[in-house]
């Protein structure tokens, strides 16, 4: 009978595993196609709801809420959505969100320019690669290429592009690092 209890009753009850089951079941779905939507990648949908849902239960005694935690959800999502885009920056990985996309999260205008900051610094950082570099990164990273299609491609060894993979994230990640001294997020 759970199901037809409130959000608020149900972050009170003493029956922690049926009292979030019945949440989840209420709030998953509509979470989860917000974030694939975003995301555009159905793995990373799940893990940002898989996280909502972690941190609402973290922190269930100490959100404020009406009788729908729905907001709180929503908001949340917004807010992971944004940390997996930056974390991805930070690893080198083009994240093709538009800037319409980037506004219908709600991010503030500060966030947004330095999420275009980023991403500027990224691809003039990946335009200094060697040539050879530059191609192995865009098609694992930009394309979504396994290492062994980039390799049959471009008709090496797995392990030369492993290798030369791991060079240029480790290039744009050293010259990136100063980057998080901005205080975006603490990733």
């Amino acid at each position: 009978m759970l199901e037809n209890w409130t959000d608020n009753e149900l972050l009170g009850s003493t029956d922690d595993h049926a009292a979030f089951g019945v949440l989840y079941n209420r709030y998953w779905e509509p979470l989860y196609k917000k974030a694939l939507q975003r995301l555009g990648n159905s793995a990373d949908a799940k893990d940002a709801v898989q996280e909502v849902f972690v941190s609402l239960w973290r922190n269930k005694t100490s959100i404020i809420r009406d009788t729908s935690i729905a907001p709180y959800l929503f908001t949340a999502l917004k807010y992971c959505i944004i940390k997996k885009v930056y974390r991805k920056a930070k690893k080198g990985i083009l994240v093709p969100l538009s800037a319409e996309q980037l506004e219908r999260i709600e991010i503030t205008t500060e966030e947004l320019f330095q999420y275009k900051e980023l991403q500027a610094l990224l691809a003039s950082e990946v335009a200094i690669l060697p040539a050879r570099m530059q191609e192995i990164y865009r098609l694992s990273r930009v394309e979504n290429l396994q290492i062994a299609e980039i390799a049959d491609r471009l008709n090496v060894s797995e392990q030369t592009v492993k290798n030369t993979l791991t060079t240029a994230l480790k290039r744009l990640r050293e010259k990136l690092s100063h980057y998080s001294s901005a205080g975006i997020f603490i990733l």
